[in-house]
């Protein structure tokens, strides 16, 4: 029996299946973009997801 709690979810960035993530982004893929030397992926994903929790989008109240 499949358990949707525990089912593996792909990365929009990297696509690897992992159990938590933070808006599309696994907990990996954020520690990368979050202490690269170049913050401008951090910020691009910083900034999309206040788009999306501002519409409802990302938590569901749209």
């Amino acid at each position: 029996m499949l358990d949707p709690v525990a089912e593996l979810i792909a990365c929009r960035e990297c696509g690897k299946g992992s159990l938590l993530q933070v808006a599309d982004l696994c907990a990996d893929c954020i520690a990368r973009i979050g202490t690269a030397a170049d913050d401008a992926d951090y910020r691009a994903w910083r900034a999309e997801n206040e788009r999306r929790v501002v519409s409802g989008e990302l938590t569901g109240a749209h």
